[in-house]
């Protein structure tokens, strides 16, 4: 599996040093390399380890108002994401996955140049009833997250800190969700595999700890933006060759 345990290592480095970003790398390669229900599952609970390590860090700075404003939609988004999912089989899944990935990629890019909108509880709800709709299709909800920083210049530091507890919680309802539809959704991996998985988040956190000394959160954020294109894009490839 080097594959997905090189997008793991990678994923958990620009996790570590912008606080954004492990899903978006890693989901695209983990569905290729291990299909896209399994792929989805397993790249939320290793969401949630990287999550918890970085709110350690920046809990200070969570927005537990914003947090709990988001859940509500979020439940709804998960429920109806997992409802349409199960009507796919894998090839199609795969196909639909990629592209809700580009869709989620193509928002973020553009949100910052769109003119100012309130961060209200109407933004808020729709930001987070799209996030849980797309982690389960293509397991990136994050990416409308960042769209909604972008959209309502929301600040860095607080962006950050919030989204860490809401990830947790997110990634959380999808693995519930995911395994609730479809118990074959559970990844079948060896215990080699799950302490391979382990051994390179922890190395590439540690790792991404000492490159955030010198190495922008910006350009981490446009190297994840980068790789994630790529991913998804190899992913529709993937998924369109198995048609």
């Amino acid at each position: 599996m080097p594959l997905l345990l090189t997008s793991v290592f990678i994923g958990a480095i620009l996790q570590r040093v912008s606080g954004i970003g492990f899903a978006m790398v890693v989901a695209p390669f983990t569905i290729i390399a291990i299909g896209p229900a399994q792929g989805v599952v397993l790249v939320q609970m290793c969401g949630v380890a990287s999550a918890i390590i970085v709110l350690t860090q920046v809990v200070r700075d969570v927005n537990w108002k914003i947090y709990l404003v988001l859940l509500p939609a979020s439940a709804v988004g998960i429920i109806l994401g997992t409802v349409f999912v199960s009507r796919f089989p894998g090839a199609e899944a795969e196909i639909i996955s990629a592209l809700v990935m580009l869709l989620m990629l193509a928002a973020s890019v553009t949100a910052g140049y769109l003119k100012e909108y309130p961060r209200n509880a109407g933004t808020l709800t729709a930001a987070g009833g799209l996030a849980g709709a797309m982690t389960v299709l293509a397991g990136v909800g994050g990416v409308a997250l960042t769209s909604l920083k972008e959209a309502t210049r929301w600040d860095q530091r607080s962006f950050v800190a919030t989204l860490q507890p809401y990830l947790i919680t997110l990634s959380t309802g999808t693995v519930i969700a995911r395994l609730a539809a479809a118990p074959d959704a559970w990844p079948a991996l060896s215990a080699t595999v799950w302490g391979g998985i382990v051994a390179v988040m922890v190395v590439g956190m540690l790792f991404g700890a000492q490159l955030s000394r010198w190495m922008k959160a910006r350009h981490a954020a446009q190297l994840t933006l980068a790789l994630s294109l790529i991913g998804a894009l190899a992913a529709l490839a993937d998924g369109i060759s198995k048609l």
